[in-house]
């Protein structure tokens, strides 16, 4: 039997796929555990199929029935392999196409957080969820794959006077005594990572007929500020890749644990409250979450081996975006120099791994490599550097965008590999000469970087040179966006240009260590930390715990830990904050920890 479409999967979608999903919760925040059952139809690809296999981890499945007549049907759970939790095994009757599954969660579930109400801005307990890439499994028994997508309807039932939002269509709520009942459906199919449920004490404010955001009540006002310019990204967006699907875009403000910059779920966005700089410098990542409303969300990698094209598209299309948004004069600069700045973020994810490790590949075979594992900046700025090198073989953007948009609508609704993509610019493009086999195969940096323009630049790397010298002036950051100022402090630790003796002086004439900006604070953390500046250690932990985006908490811990006279310090800053962090978060910090100590004991 040849292998199955997705290894991260116990499920097979060349024999049996779902076609929908009707998902019933009850949500006890008391408990931390989601109960209920899920109604889940299929169709036999392979006919003489006589079992459905399904993803489960750390569930409680009570009993599985067959739709048609009721009847209990003999089910299995295997063993637990790794972090990939569990096969749910059930015989199916020939006649069967629909089961319903009863069962609980686990108060550990690895895709949920429950935050006590001391841990929230109100006086409520609070529940979100993060799915992507493997972690739907550990809520729903599922095809926990993105090679099956299913649209889905969900009833959730929770205390008053929280509310339930998902990654669907409300369709309207039910009140009982002491609980409402939230309705949702979600029409156009998605894959499992895109389930999403947030149940909190939350508000509400439109910015458009279809932009809602959503937040704890405190942060209404600073939300619906910062976010102001949804609908204007939004309408950018379809300019760019067509018209926008479904139907509302909504975002929600998690509370600060949420280990990312965002999560496209359809239809609820969700976004980390690290954004709230005040000033709308940092809504890049809403472009980012945008864009994924058509790749990624609409055309999916088949398997977490081709994320890069998810990810790799979508920081294409953001910066499409954000070039539609500049304008004509300005907007391609824009784009240029947001592509430059990440190749710093592309070089860093890459000295982590090693310049030969096969996760520094766009496509990789992961095997029974946890797609966590996995995770970093490759996939994204590598895999838009490859997109942005194809676009300049067959003409520039001129070219490029009407083919974005066609390949858009060719795969919409699809789960798509590197092969598939390959194919489809081959036969639109057969006399472009490109070396697929490398450009997707090889480990390390890309085979090339495109001549991008340095027009945004230029004052960068001037100030770059002058600070790396000493040479400074209050009037330095004058004129300067906070994108430039982030890439000179990036470029300062890349570089190791900056001295102990500069850094203070820096510290004193920008008070970077009081920016709200938390790109910026992040950038200026690693750089002070890299010099001993010994001010900062304060200031960085203060940082790493009380907000928990991977982004920034994974590299400045890393660099905590491995300053000798601090490690112990955040050693312990980490194992007292350690329950704050989502789970994802907390094993990926782990994990850094124990490979710095190991790095440390072969040093002798």
């Amino acid at each position: 039997m040849p292998a199955r479409p997705d290894l991260s999967s116990f499920s097979d979608s060349s024999q049996i796929k779902t076609t929908s999903l009707e998902i019933t919760l009850s949500v006890d925040l008391s408990t931390s555990v989601l109960s209920g059952h899920v109604d889940l139809s299929f169709e036999r690809v392979n006919p003489a199929c006589s079992s459905l296999v399904l993803d489960a981890k750390d569930l409680a499945v009570a009993s599985v029935v067959d739709m048609a007549d009721n009847a209990p049907l003999r089910f299995t759970i295997s063993s637990m392999f790794k972090d990939f939790g569990s096969s749910l095994i059930i015989s199916l009757p020939s006649s069967c196409s629909a089961v319903c599954i009863t069962y609980s969660t686990s108060p550990e579930a690895s895709g949920v957080q429950v935050l006590a109400a001391k841990q929230t801005l109100g006086k409520h307990p609070y529940l979100f969820t993060q799915n992507q890439p493997i972690h739907a499994r550990s809520i729903v028994p599922c095809q926990d794959t993105p090679s099956v997508k299913v649209p889905y309807t969900a009833h959730i039932t929770v205390a008053t006077p929280l509310i339930a939002v998902m990654s669907a269509m409300s369709t309207g709520k039910d009140s009982g005594e002491g609980v409402t009942t939230y309705h949702f459906e979600q029409k156009v199919p998605i894959p499992s990572y895109l389930l999403a449920l947030v149940v909190g004490d939350i508000s509400c404010r439109d910015i458009s007929d279809r932009v809602r955001v959503w937040c704890e009540e405190p942060l209404l006002d600073a939300c619906a500020y910062e976010f102001a310019q949804t609908e204007e990204i939004l309408q950018a967006a379809e300019a760019v890749a067509g018209p926008y699907v479904w139907g509302r875009y909504d975002m929600v403000v998690l509370p600060p644990s949420f280990p990312f910059g965002g999560m496209e779920n359809p239809c609820l966005t969700f976004i980390t409250p690290t954004l709230l700089a005040g000033d709308r410098s940092l809504v890049n990542v809403v472009a980012h979450e945008i864009a994924h409303s058509w790749t990624g969300n609409l055309v999916t990698n088949a398997n977490w081996d081709h994320f890069w094209l998810n990810e790799g598209f979508t920081v294409f299309l953001e910066r499409k975006i954000l070039s539609q948004l500049g304008g004509l004069e300005r907007g391609e600069v824009i784009r240029h120099a947001a592509s430059l700045n990440g190749q710093s973020a592309l070089r860093d994810a890459i000295a982590l791994f090693g310049a030969d490790s096969p996760l520094t590949a766009l496509h990789v075979d992961l095997g029974d490599v946890n797609p966590d594992d996995a995770f970093s900046a490759v996939p994204y700025e590598k895999g838009s550097t490859f997109l942005f090198y194809l676009e300049t073989l067959i003409g520039g953007p001129g070219v490029m965008n009407p083919f974005l948009r066609s390949y858009i609508q060719e795969f919409a609704g699809k789960s798509i590999t590197s092969d598939q993509f390959t194919a489809y610019f081959r036969a639109h493009f057969p006399g472009v000469e490109v070396e697929w086999e490398r450009w997707l195969r090889t480990p390390g940096m890309p085979l090339v970087v495109p001549d991008f323009d340095q027009s945004l630049q230029k004052v960068v790397e001037e100030l770059v040179g002058r600070w790396g010298t000493g040479q400074t002036a209050a009037t330095d950051l004058d004129g300067l966006t906070p994108q430039q100022v982030k890439a000179v402090l990036t470029l300062l630790h890349e570089r190791d240009s900056a001295t102990l003796g500069t850094v203070a002086t820096l510290d004193k004439l920008f008070s970077f260590s009081a920016y709200k900006n938390c790109d910026i604070l992040a950038a200026w953390c690693r750089l002070a930390i890299k010099v001993r500046h010994k001010p900062i250690v304060p200031v960085a932990l203060d940082f790493v715990t009380r907000q928990g985006r991977m982004k920034y908490v994974r590299p400045i811990y890393r660099d905590l830990f491995a300053w000798p006279e601090q490690s112990a310090r955040a050693v312990n800053a980490f194992n007292e904050k350690k329950q704050f962090y989502m789970g994802i978060c907390r094993s990926m910090v782990t994990k850094d920890l124990q490979s710095i100590l190991v790095s440390q004991e072969r040093m002798g």
